[in-house]
């Protein structure tokens, strides 16, 4: 394992995807994460698909490697523990809905008192201000508000999506956020608060997009979006060989892509064609050169495709299902699942490497309150003190 973040210590007040995608990413590059959890069942993701395993499937994909702890946040003597917690903490994270944690006396400016180099994540889904500000937002509504969603379906049927980008983006903004934060306080000795939202993570991803809106808005373009428009002006197709099974194609614009193309399918004229022998010209004509492709494709299986184009240089692959994946060579090698020790899941690791090793500590999804002694200890309290704020509720 790889021990980037070794000495650094994550408290994780955050539950479903976006704060614990946050805090997972810290922890698979070797911070300790302590993970704050309701007593009344812990985060909403444990009772996700739960059945009766002690930790459930979404669960664990978002929480491995951490330490759990139960508070009662509502206890005033939940609350003390927890600030002696994040004393002797570098990172908070949160994802509340917004004042929540201010009202609890848990917020960043309370917390910075008698911890000026914390770096405090906050994350909301449409912003801590503004006229929707309180509203509930989960993935589909961010990914709505956003316009991502839309880059993704057609609109006069539109159909739900998946996977949560919405949330998985905000969570690696988030871990960017922090990491910042962190060498900030480095040169300045100071920590800080950082901000962002779901809505506005979804938005930064589809900026290209939202950017050309605005630019034909301003040139008076009356040009509706389409989910295919990167497609045509990357030059990304799909096809379907002999058998029916899809495979990809990136032509972009070095001309040698479409040249091995034309090459592969046995037409080479078709490169010096006027109607598409420039990247531009291709564009527009997308669905035709589309249809005139197809055809050959149909003609032959998809190794005999693979092979044909990526012995000319042109950018191919499969489109497989996960399960397909999984049994490719390449992704084989890249050896990125491991087994939860505690649950036996299949998980996928952090794909980050440093000095030739994942730095994804693998270590197994916490069940509820697991830590919680050995966390409390570590602050000096005595096994009856701890007890007796199991006793009074705080824990």
């Amino acid at each position: 394992m790889a021990n980037l973040l070794n000495g650094i210590r994550v408290v994780e007040n955050a539950n479903v995807i976006t704060g614990p995608l946050v805090g997972m990413i810290l922890g698979d590059l070797g911070a300790d994460v302590v993970k704050i959890e309701n007593p009344e069942g812990g985060d909403q993701f444990r009772g996700w698909d739960a059945g009766t395993a002690r930790v459930n499937l979404a669960f664990a994909n978002y929480n491995r490697g951490k330490r759990s702890i139960t508070l009662n946040l509502r206890s005033p003597a939940g609350v003390q523990i927890f600030r002696r917690i994040v004393n002797e903490s570098d990172v908070v994270i949160e994802n509340f809905r917004p004042g929540v944690a201010n009202r609890l006396g848990i917020g960043y400016d309370e917390l910075s008192k008698d911890n000026p180099g914390l770096v405090y994540c906050e994350i909301t889904g449409m912003g801590a201000t503004g006229p929707l500000h309180d509203r509930p937002t989960f993935d589909a509504i961010a990914q709505a508000m956003s316009g991502l969603w839309s880059t993704f379906t057609d609109m006069d049927q539109p159909q739900a999506i998946g996977p949560p980008m919405a949330d998985q983006l905000t969570g690696i903004y988030g871990a960017c956020a922090v990491l910042a934060g962190l060498v900030s306080r480095q040169k300045t000795g100071l920590g800080t608060k950082v901000s962002l939202n779901m809505v506005s993570a979804a938005m930064s991803f589809i900026g290209a997009e939202i950017s050309s809106f605005v630019e034909d808005d301003r040139k008076g373009v009356l040009r509706e979006q389409k989910k295919t428009d990167r497609a045509h002006g990357s030059q990304s197709y799909a096809f379907l060989d002999s058998d029916g099974k899809p495979f990809a194609i990136h032509l972009s614009s070095p001309p040698k892509f479409w040249e091995g193309l034309c090459a592969a399918v046995g037409h080479p004229e078709l490169a010096s064609d006027p109607r598409y022998d420039t990247h531009g010209k291709r564009i527009p004509l997308y669905d035709e050169l589309h249809a005139t492709l197809a055809a050959f494709f149909a003609g032959q299986n998809r190794d005999y495709w693979i092979g044909e184009l990526t012995g000319r240089d042109v950018p191919c692959a499969p489109i497989y299902s996960p399960g397909e994946s999984l049994r490719d060579p390449q992704i084989q090698h890249l050896d990125m699942l491991w087994k939860d020790p505690t649950s036996g899941y299949s998980l996928v690791r952090s794909p980050i490497q440093h000095a030739g090793q994942f730095a994804a500590a693998d270590g197994a999804a916490p069940w509820l309150g697991q830590h919680t002694v050995e966390v409390l200890s570590s602050l000096g309290l005595a096994e009856d003190e701890i007890e007796a704020l199991r006793d009074d509720g705080a824990l």
